[in-house]
Parts: structure tokens; C-alpha cells; sequence
């Protein structure tokens, strides 16, 4: 038994059963024990990969529809670029490579990571020194008065959701209890949810890109059906493998399939937003081209390498169509 169950059990049996909503809280984000606090989460040696991991094309792209955006609102300068949930780093590394590309938007550019994990912060520290970058734990911490352009890969799937269960003809919370030590689902029944945490994230985005201008991009997997649908989309991963839930909590991912339709809800009718599947975005964006071009300085083993990579961020089979790209703009073409 690890020391975060410890805590979880002594919890349940001192208020009772617990819901899915704070056994996410403490699972992914208590300060001592917390997955996203103590763990190694990227990569080989993590749970799971993500595109800015697989390949530099996809931050790459990614700043080029940045970049196009900004041009389209007349080049303004200073401009300030926001990232939420920025992992090691790496995507916003391969943002600012090409970002150097255009010294008018570098030059006038802020670059703010909204970071709550002190271990991924120490990374991306060493990863971007030297590059013009803050930190924040939140967005009402990042000032205003500036056109801003938010990221956000993989950031809303990790927010706690509330999952609920109908009994007799009633939905309420599900929970979680405990018998002799071991965690339990104490309710089967079928499953909704929903998560309150978008409405903060989403409320200021809207009113940001109202008041200062820009945009966003919100690339993660799900659905665009509405919230509170049916469905339990719960998950876990370990080592790059699918585990139970309740297992091990502080030591493995847990994630949901966003609601794109509930993102959206959220945002004025002044702003134009838009739902493709990462293939079509990407590929949109000049995929084959990219790669091809930067695969005419490598050997043909890594060239080889690096186009398979690349088409896993594209394929109905992988990436492509699993995950969405969301992109909200005012006075600018997604």
C-alpha cells in the first residue's frame, strides 16, 4: 500500500465513501503525492507519450498556425503566447525554434507556462533557459493587455471529472468505498459526467480573447457529443498499458474523453470555433511538405524513423481521428 492510498482509505473510513471527483483530486494532484507531483510521467520511462514527444513536427506546425494567426491580426506587438499543461516543455521548445523564424513576433513575444507540478516545472526550466518564459499556477495570475495565444495539448483530459450513476430512477455522484483495505467502485450502475473545471479554464479564455484579441488551440481526445452524456470514459495507464482505476493512486494516469461540445458552450458568439480531427488539422497545416523538408538532411535510416513518427500524429489508426484539435479564433480563419 502506497502512501497516498494510506491517506485515501483513512479518508473514506473517517467521512465515508468517497466520489470520483476527489479521488481524482488526491490521485493526480496532492502536493506530496500526487501523480502529476512525484512522478515521471513522459516518455519511455513514463505512462504514455504525447505528439510533442513523438516528433518535433507537431509544435512545430502548431507555431506556424500561431504565427499565421498573429499575422492575420496585423502583426501586433508585444503578444503574449500561454500554454496550459506544457509537459517537459518540448512543445514549446519547437514552438520558439520556428518562432525565431519571424523576429517581429519574437522579438514582441511573452511566453507564459501554466504549471502546477514542480517536478515537470524543474524540466521545463532546464529545457527552455534563456527563452523569454514565465510560470503561473493559473491564468488569473498572467496579465492582460496584450493579444494572447493559448495552447493546450492534453491539459483538459487530466482535469477531475464527477462521474454519475443512475439509482432507482435517481442520478447521483458515484463512490468509491473500501473493505478491508482495498479500494471499490461501490456503485455499477450505468454512468454520466461532467466536469466543472472547464468552466474556470473556458470562462477565461473566452473573456481574454474578447477583451484582448488572438486565439486558441485545444488538441486532446474525445467527442463533440454534449455534456453529461452516457458513458463511463474513465481511464488508466501505467507503463504505456491500460490498469484498474482504483489502483495504485499517485502512481498512474488517470484521464477522461473531453467534451468538445461542453468546451465550446462556453464561449461567445464573437469567437468562431472549430472541430477537426488532428489528421485533417495537421495535414492542413502542411504535414507532408514539413516532414518532407526536414527529412532531406537525415539518412535514410532516421528519415525512415522520423516519417513514421510523423504519421502517427495523422493516422485514422493512431492520433488522427482519436484526437481533436479545437481551434478558436476572433477576426481570424482557423
Amino acid at each position: 500500500m502506497n502512501a497516498l492510498q494510506a491517506l485515501i482509505l483513512q479518508e473514506i473510513k473517517r467521512d465515508g465513501p468517497m466520489t470520483v471527483q476527489r479521488f481524482m483530486e488526491l490521485s493526480l494532484y496532492h502536493r506530496k503525492y500526487g501523480y502529476y507531483t512525484c512522478q515521471e510521467i513522459l516518455g519511455k520511462g513514463g505512462d504514455y507519450i504525447t505528439a510533442p514527444e513523438l516528433t518535433q513536427v507537431f509544435g512545430e506546425l502548431l507555431a506556424l498556425w500561431v504565427i499565421d494567426a498573429w499575422q492575420q491580426l496585423g502583426s501586433p506587438s508585444p503578444v503574449q503566447l500561454i500554454e496550459l499543461g506544457p509537459g517537459r516543455g518540448v512543445m514549446m521548445q519547437d514552438i520558439l525554434r520556428i518562432a525565431k523564424r519571424f523576429p517581429e513576433f519574437y522579438k514582441g513575444l511573452s511566453v507564459y507556462l501554466v504549471e502546477v507540478s514542480p517536478l515537470l516545472k524543474s524540466h521545463q526550466q532546464n529545457l527552455l533557459n534563456g527563452e523569454p518564459v514565465q510560470w503561473a499556477e493559473n491564468l488569473q495570475d498572467i496579465p492582460e493587455g496584450k493579444p494572447t495565444f493559448f495552447l493546450a495539448n492534453e491539459f483538459f483530459d487530466a482535469l477531475p471529472i464527477e462521474q454519475y450513476v443512475c439509482v432507482n430512477g435517481d442520478w447521483t455522484p458515484r463512490r468509491i468505498g473500501e473493505k478491508e483495505d482495498q479500494l471499490y467502485f461501490l456503485d455499477e450502475a450505468s454512468v454520466k459526467e461532467s466536469c466543472k473545471l472547464y468552466e474556470p479554464h473556458m470562462k477565461e479564455i473566452n473573456r481574454r480573447l474578447l477583451k484582448d484579441k488572438g486565439g486558441a488551440l485545444i488538441i486532446d481526445y474525445g467527442d463533440d457529443l454534449p455534456a453529461g452524456r452516457s458513458g463511463d470514459t474513465l481511464q488508466s495507464l501505467y507503463r504505456h498499458h491500460h490498469a484498474t482505476i482504483l489502483e495504485n493512486p499517485g502512481q498512474q494516469d488517470l484521464t477522461h474523453h473531453v467534451s468538445f461540445a461542453a468546451l465550446k458552450n462556453y464561449l461567445d458568439p464573437a469567437l468562431k470555433a472549430e472541430l477537426k480531427d488532428q489528421g485533417e488539422f495537421l495535414i492542413s497545416l502542411g504535414l507532408d511538405l514539413w516532414v518532407q523538408k526536414l527529412c532531406q538532411s537525415m539518412d535514410q535510416k532516421n528519415a525512415t524513423a522520423f516519417k513514421l513518427a510523423a504519421s502517427r500524429l495523422v493516422s485514422s489508426q493512431e492520433m488522427g481521428r482519436l484526437f481533436k484539435v479545437l481551434t478558436i479564433s476572433i477576426g481570424v480563419s482557423s
